[in-house]
């Protein structure tokens, strides 16, 4: 009787976090799916058959979409050879195909201590859920195999790339299981090393999903996404609060890490402008980096409209 109490006062504690902004359930996260059409992005058009991929690969070969004509060169395929263009010129041209191949489309989800707060609408970790389960659903419906690195306080859950449906079902039980987790671990990992293992797991060719707060950015964090990005097609996605962005209103506000307390000076307009620059120039070095290294840049705030700023970014990016 006792462990069936606990059992159902777990639950009700489960369902108003989630009614708080402060979890997501894996229903949560299918949900996501009636955003596809909202959110689909590179559809081609070609078949969806199970034998060729969705996307152009950078490596030309004897693919099935036709790429251009050129001059021909010794050891080329004579059966290539495109005699229209030989007969009109009086020199051999042979005709070149691109290969089409799979994507693999990686998540990096970031649900460590940092990403639990919020003070607007949900946990930066609920949005960054939500997000990643909208992109995914959109990627699977461009025929993209969809695997993940979901990162907690207490280490990280590695997904494979795969097409089938019970490979994204895996990505987001573990991204509810790890949004859930509201234990800070003392030893957590940190970004540079989660991004050095995203680095040794992602194919040339791929594209790469960083949902994250970036909170600890480094130089170590910078040269693996940089690598990451020589072979990678990268999104970074950054998930903020909007108190982390400006202070509160004038006032005075006593605040606690649950051991110590202290009183926030937010009377003080020095106080006021070096809280609001520390915030712009962390954002800014993910901005730039991003800009430098022709990866998206996409800044979510917690109170955004989720699906509004994802849609505008893609298309952005698109046109």
């Amino acid at each position: 009787m006792l462990e069936k109490l606990r059992t159902l006062l777990k639950a009700e504690r489960t369902e108003e976090n989630r009614e708080n902004g402060v979890s997501v359930a894996l229903s949560d996260l299918t949900a996501m799916k009636r955003f596809v059409r909202l959110l689909s992005f590179d559809t081609r058009g070609v078949s969806r058959s199970e034998g060729f991929g969705q996307h152009r690969s950078p490596f030309r070969g004897r693919g099935m979409e036709f790429d251009e004509v050129r001059s021909y060169h010794a050891g080329d395929d004579v059966r290539l050879i495109d005699w229209r263009v030989t007969a009109r010129t009086g020199k051999p041209y042979t005709k070149l195909y691109r290969e089409e191949r799979d994507r693999p489309v990686l998540f990096l989800g970031d649900f460590r201590s940092f990403m639990k707060f919020g003070t607007r609408k949900a946990f930066k970790s609920v949005v960054a859920a939500k997000a990643l389960a909208a992109l995914a659903w959109a990627s699977r419906e461009n025929g993209d195999k969809i695997g993940a690195l979901i990162v907690s306080s207490n280490g990280f859950v590695k997904v494979a790339p795969h097409r089938q449906m019970r490979r994204l079902m895996e990505v987001f039980n573990a991204t509810a299981a790890a949004c859930d987790d509201l234990n800070a671990a003392e030893n957590e990992p940190a970004l540079s090393g989660v991004l050095a293992e995203l680095r040794r797991v992602s194919k040339t060719g791929g594209r790469v999903f960083v949902l994250s707060d970036f909170h600890d950015f480094d130089e170590d964090s910078e040269k693996h996404l940089a690598a990451i990005g020589l072979h990678c097609d990268v999104v970074c996605v950054q998930i903020f609060d909007a108190l982390e962005a400006a202070p509160p209103p004038s006032g005075t506000y006593r605040v606690s890490d649950g051991q110590n307390m202290m009183t926030l000076p937010a009377d003080d307009a020095d106080w006021r402008t070096a809280y609001t620059q520390r915030f712009e120039t962390a954002r800014k070095r993910v901005s730039d980096f991003c800009l430098a290294h022709k990866m998206l840049y996409v800044p979510v705030r917690t109170d955004d409209d989720l699906i509004r700023t994802l849609r505008s970014a893609l298309f952005e990016r698109k046109g």
